[in-house]
C-alpha cells in the first residue's frame, strides 16, 4: 500500500466505570467531532457505532483520502484538546488504523454500493497475529472466509484494515442490512469452521454494532431533500 492509499481510522472506546450512564453524552461529543473533521481537507466519511449488546462500547470510524490527510489532523494538538479530549475523559480508548487491504466494493462511501440504511449493522472483528504467524497465510485464510460470507443475503460489503501502528493487527469492518441478517451466519457451522482456521493464525475478537450516525447517510438524505 502506498502513502496515497485511503486510510480508515478505527477508534474503539469503552465508557469508564464512573461514566457508564453517559452514553448520550459521548454521542453528543461525537457530533462536535463530526462537525470539526468535516472542515478538514481529505475527509471522506465518518461514522459513530454503538454496541448492540454492549451499549457502553463505541467505535468511531473516519475515512481519509490518504495517510497525509490523516496525519495532519491527528498531529494537530489544538484539534485534540478542543475536540477529542472529551472522549478520553469519558472512556478508555484503543485505536487501530491503516490502509484498505481488501473489499473494493465495500459499503464505505467509496464504492458503488448504496449507503447502508439506518437499520444496518456493523460486525467489527479484530485480529492480532500470533507470534511467528505468517501474514500472507492469515490474509489468505481471511479471503477464503470472505468468499463464504459474501454469498449471504444481507451482506453489503467490508473493509479489512491493516494497522500502520502494529504490523500484526487487523480490523475487519463488515456491513450488513441488519442484525437479523448477520446473526444466523455468525451461528452457522461454516462460520465456526472458518473461525477455527483463522484462530491458528490470530487471536480473534468481535462485536456487533449499530451505526448511530453516518455522515454518508446524512449526505444522501440531504441530496434527496434538495
Amino acid at each position: 500500500m502506498s502513502e496515497n492509499s485511503p486510510v480508515v481510522a478505527v477508534a474503539h472506546f469503552v465508557l469508564k466505570e464512573k461514566h457508564k450512564a453517559k452514553g448520550a453524552e459521548f454521542e453528543k461529543a461525537y457530533l462536535k467531532y463530526k462537525e470539526a473533521v468535516a472542515a478538514k481537507d481529505g475527509l471522506l466519511r465518518t461514522a459513530l457505532l454503538r454496541g448492540i449488546k454492549e451499549p457502553d462500547n463505541f467505535v468511531i470510524l473516519t475515512w481519509w483520502r490518504d495517510a497525509d490527510a490523516h496525519r495532519t489532523v491527528v498531529g494537530d494538538w489544538q484539534f485534540f484538546t478542543a475536540v477529542s479530549s472529551r472522549f478520553v475523559y469519558l472512556a478508555a480508548i484503543t485505536s487501530v488504523h491503516g490502509p484498505v487491504l481488501a473489499g473494493e466494493n465495500a459499503a464505505d462511501g467509496l464504492g458503488a454500493l448504496a449507503v447502508p440504511s439506518a437499520d444496518a449493522a456493523v460486525a467489527l472483528t479484530t485480529f492480532t497475529l500470533r507470534e511467528g504467524a505468517d501474514q500472507q497465510a492469515f490474509e489468505g485464510s481471511f479471503l477464503g472466509h470472505l468468499s463464504f460470507v459474501k454469498g449471504h443475503e444481507g451482506f453489503l460489503g467490508h473493509q479489512l484494515v491493516h494497522s500502520n501502528r502494529e504490523t500484526g493487527a487487523y480490523v475487519n469492518i463488515g456491513w450488513w442490512s441488519g442484525p437479523q441478517a448477520y446473526l444466523p451466519v455468525l451461528k452457522s457451522p461454516e462460520m465456526a469452521a472458518d473461525a477455527q482456521i483463522m484462530a491458528v493464525h490470530a487471536e480473534v475478537k468481535g462485536g456487533l454494532y449499530k451505526a448511530v450516525v453516518d455522515s454518508a447517510r446524512t449526505e444522501v438524505a440531504a441530496v434527496r431533500a434538495g
